[in-house]
């Protein structure tokens, strides 16, 4: 993927779904609980990777400042944003039941 090691984002989204994956092995999660947390890692590193490339369009068309064109970026970092929220709470959700069962020994 081209955009990966030219996007620390990405890179960082990639290392956190190899690691929630590897987690949820290591807590004895379920195959859907796993399945759930790559999915949703793999959709930030699709909004993530749409957002990259709309800001690359942006610059490309309009290489100076635009009012303009800093607002469509902030709608697209806004999309990348939301996804990130949707997915903690999902990972949280996740993550609790195992939590509190261990907090219950």
């Amino acid at each position: 993927m081209w955009v990966a090691p030219r996007t620390p984002s990405l890179r960082l989204g990639i290392v956190a779904v190899i690691v929630l994956a590897a987690g949820g092995f290591l807590l004895r999660f379920t195959s859907v609980e796993i399945a759930v947390l790559v999915l949703v890692g793999t959709l930030l590193l699709a909004v993530e990777t749409l957002n990259t490339s709309i800001e690359m369009l942006c610059d490309f068309v309009q290489p100076q400042q635009d009012p303009k064109i800093g607002k469509i970026k902030d709608v697209a970092a806004g999309a990348t944003a939301v996804t990130e929220i949707g997915g903690g709470i999902v990972v949280a959700i996740l993550l609790w039941p195992h939590i509190w069962a261990a907090l219950q020994r």
